[in-house]
């Protein structure tokens, strides 16, 4: 079958288009797949010598940041020793990504009346 250069260049233009669709979703697709295997970002604040908040639930993979919003060092420290912040200065935060389901019962080493619950399902 023969087409004119006229109707070529339209055929070409047609599956170049088609083609540069596809390649947009599927870029989307990728996009979105890796945006949900990042998981969330979750922020608790300490403040007035407490977590705020003082129970928080995430899953797996999702992202815990203990922003330090107090006048003196905090620290995020699991009982079980699962994690263990070090010393957070005012301003400062330090983050956690949840890689194991359970309970984490954590508290303050320099303040042990300081306590809270992570959760991760």
């Amino acid at each position: 079958m023969y087409l004119k250069p006229s109707n070529r260049n339209h055929v070409f233009a047609r599956v170049s288009l088609a083609c540069g669709i596809a390649l947009l979703v599927f870029a989307g697709v990728l996009g979105l797949q890796s945006v949900a295997a990042k998981g969330r970002t979750y922020t608790v604040t300490i403040r007035d010598m407490r977590y705020l908040p003082m129970t928080l639930v995430v899953r797996v993979g999702d992202t815990v940041m203990w922003k330090n919003a107090d006048m003196v060092p905090h620290t995020v420290t699991d009982q079980g020793k699962s994690f263990d912040s070090g010393s957070i200065v005012q301003g400062a935060s330090w983050s956690y990504v949840a890689s194991k389901k359970g309970t984490y019962s954590y508290y303050c080493i320099f303040h042990p009346e300081m306590k809270s619950k992570l959760i991760v399902r």
